[in-house]
């Protein structure tokens, strides 16, 4: 009768032992798989594994986003560039430097800026992260992240916040711990939180709750119960008052345990000025290369014209040579001589119609066209020649007032230094003011009167049960080490601001010597350059008269037209050096943007804001003057340059060295700047320029370099 009950007991005592051996095993070879590591060399042995191949294959391969973005129409309808090989008769198009300035100012998002690492080197493509765009102060401005909030979001912390929670529970346990019973419980919490400039803030309580419990005999229990209330805390030591609150946040802001100094309006809104200084200094920038490029595609033309021209006048010497040589009146020798300065000039002209291709397509970059859009751009603005003579301490001082990098350190010592100061109201315990009142009541029923004691909310108001409470909370760590550190780091920071503002007028001060320099020398070496042009078109003349009368020697006369090319080039390339130069003084003193008319201006307001200015403007056209009352908490914006600018009286200002000539020229159009130097008119005749019209035929068509051997002669 025991046989079937021992057998079931066998066969669970069997699959237990099973169980557990099967168990062991798993669990050790889990243990060891998860102690040892794979290498890349057991991913050999694994081929035959489904799917190890498969990310062996793929996790190492380069990936492309699935993003659909149409290609910018200036790369999409750009046609061929133009090259040595490929030389074209395209349209000429007139522009201006004000137009070129118009165009970058019109057509790039993105501020375009010189590459001096050649192909590959641009910011745009090297880091692009940290290029300038037009969207930057925007961004600055609508920014949340700690460092870099704007003002919206640092007056976020001032919004008022509703707070609201509805939550139902259930318990088997008594209040007496028996499983004799159990309720129902439900918690409803709503607040309303301000928190106000001063650093304190006020709350609006409303909390309800509802339970229920074994009734006992002759009882009745209270199912509804809670009450309306305030409450206010005010810090009265550390992070109090209205400058910290500005500066620094609310004591208790939106982002939590982040802490710092650097949350306030005040702040953002100094980021955010910082943010458009840093822009205003990019536009600069982009306006200042634009400016060179447009020179330089000025100087390719005349350059290459002077090239053209070289090559035209060894043509005709070589042509010239080789018919003495069939006559027998000329050495081999000789004829060598010539066309050898015949193929370094055609290897001039080369050269340099590929540097006009170059400085055309870099100008083009720069504001914003196409590479090749079926046109070549001709610069119709002559550089300036008339000899400006600046004037060192007014250019000095112009620059301390005006310059860009002065007022964006200046921004940063400002912030610096509210920061230290709210900083320093930390170095104290935080004493709270603390004062609240409640309205409670109690029921059977939250609203209606049915029950033995009647609704919850109507006992808010007909009975007297009230609460309240006053009182100060402080709170301190003990030596105030973290404080004292944040005061120590930003009181080094202030001075370190300090010192580099220093150091940036001393720069300053360099750059404006370093732009006199350059127009000193380059105004002279073109006055130099020109009466060597002179001398060496006359040489010229001369040598190749006595050549056909057999008194100059071949030798001299290619000598005299090679000294000739590079006459005119080093006249022309002084010209645009002294135009450069006369760039770099608007540059070093602050004036590029207002030299060139440009002004930034901020985009329009919303309807609200607009209103609410208007309000606060009439209040104040219609204020009485208080001239005994100072601002609280104090300014800290100008909407003019502030402060003076010493400079002392230690040498007497002589005037500049005369000369007996100077570079003939015109009166630029309009008046000169007031201060910062003045024009001299000059009195000599204007030296006879090149037209830019001839160089660009030149440049243009192709018969202008001779083939492998010479032919006929350049038209």
């Amino acid at each position: 009768m025991r046989v079937q009950p021992l057998k079931s007991q066998y066969l669970f005592a069997c699959s237990v032992v099973r169980f557990t051996i099967a168990t062991t095993v798993l669990t050790v070879s889990m243990v060891g798989c998860a102690s040892q590591k794979a290498t890349v060399c057991d991913l050999d042995y694994c081929d035959d594994i489904s799917g190890i191949s498969h990310y062996r294959e793929r996790t190492s391969q380069v990936s492309y986003p699935c993003i659909d973005t149409p290609t910018t129409e200036a790369v999409a309808s750009s046609i061929e560039p133009r090259n040595v090989q490929r030389r074209v008769e395209d349209t000429p198009r007139e522009i201006s430097l004000q137009d070129a300035l118009l165009s970058a100012l019109n057509q790039n998002e993105i501020i375009e800026t010189s590459a001096l690492g050649g192909v590959g080197s641009k910011a745009v493509l090297t880091n692009p992260d940290v290029v300038a765009s037009v969207y930057d102060p925007a961004i600055q401005s609508s920014g949340v992240l700690f460092g870099r909030r704007g003002v919206e979001a640092a007056l976020t912390d001032f919004d008022a916040t509703f707070d609201s929670t509805l939550n139902f529970s259930r318990s088997d346990l008594n209040p007496g711990g028996s499983f004799a019973g159990g309720g129902n419980a439900a918690a409803f919490r709503s607040s309303l939180r301000k928190q106000f400039a001063n650093g304190g803030s006020l709350s609006l309580n409303n909390d309800w709750n509802y339970s229920t419990d074994i009734p006992n005999s002759g009882s009745n229990p209270i199912n509804y119960f809670g009450g309306i209330g305030a409450e206010y805390r005010q810090p009265l030591l550390a992070g109090s008052g209205v400058d910290y609150t500005r500066i620094a946040g609310p004591a208790n802001p939106n982002f939590g345990a982040i802490t710092g100094v650097s949350q306030g309006v005040v702040i953002a809104r100094i980021n955010q000025d910082i943010s458009v200084a840093d822009f205003e200094v990019s536009v600069r920038n982009a306006l200042r290369d634009i400016e060179n490029a447009y020179w330089d595609l000025y100087l390719t033309y005349r350059t290459y014209d002077t090239a053209v021209v070289a090559h035209q006048s060894a043509f005709q010497t070589w042509r010239e040579s080789q018919d003495r040589l069939e006559v027998g009146v000329l050495k081999p020798a000789d004829e060598l001589q010539a066309r050898d300065r015949l193929y370094e000039t055609k290897a001039s002209v080369e050269t340099t119609l590929n540097g006009l291709y170059q400085a055309e397509s870099e100008l083009r970059r720069l504001i914003g066209l196409p590479m090749n859009d079926g046109t070549t751009l001709v610069p119709i603005d002559k550089p300036l020649m008339a000899e400006f003579q600046p004037d060192w301490r007014a250019s000095l001082r112009q620059a301390l007032t005006h310059r860009v990098e002065l007022r964006r350190q200046k921004w940063t010592v400002k912030s610096l230094q509210l920061q230290l100061q709210a900083a320093r109201s930390l170095v104290r315990p935080r004493f709270d003011f603390v004062a609240g009142y409640d309205v409670q009541g109690a029921g059977d029923n939250l609203i209606s009167e049915n029950g033995n004691l009647g609704s919850a909310f109507g006992s808010v108001t007909n009975e007297d049960i009230n609460s309240w409470n006053l009182g100060f909370e402080v709170s301190m760590p003990l030596g105030f080490r973290f404080t004292r550190t944040q005061v120590r780091n930003l009181e080094l920071q202030v001075t370190k601001a300090t010192a580099v503002l220093a150091s940036q007028e001393k720069n300053i001060a360099h750059d404006i010597a370093t732009s006199i320099q350059d127009i000193t020398s380059a105004f002279t070496a073109a006055q130099s350059n020109r009466k060597r042009l002179e001398a060496a078109a006359r040489r010229v003349e001369l040598l190749e008269t006595e050549r056909e009368i057999g008194t100059a020697t071949l030798d001299l006369v290619l000598r005299a037209q090679s000294s000739l090319a590079a006459a005119e080039s080093s006249y022309y390339q002084q010209l645009v050096n002294y135009n450069k130069a006369l760039t770099s003084l608007h540059f070093s003193t602050g004036s590029l943007l207002a030299q060139n008319g440009v002004s930034l201006a901020e985009g329009p307001w919303c309807p609200e804001a607009k209103c609410d200015a208007l309000l606060r403007a009439h209040s104040r056209t219609h204020a009485k003057d208080a001239p005994y009352l100072c601002t609280q908490p104090a300014e800290f914006s100008s909407e003019g340059p502030t402060g003076a600018v010493n400079l002392h009286e230690s040498y007497e200002n002589h005037p500049p060295n005369s000369y007996d000539t100077e570079i003939p020229s015109v009166l630029p159009p309009g008046e000169p700047e007031e201060g910062a130097g003045a024009f001299v008119d000059p009195e000599l005749e204007p030296l006879p320029e090149l037209p830019v019209r001839k160089a660009f035929r030149r440049a243009s068509h192709p018969s202008n370099i001779q083939g492998d051997f010479p032919g006929t002669l350049i038209q």
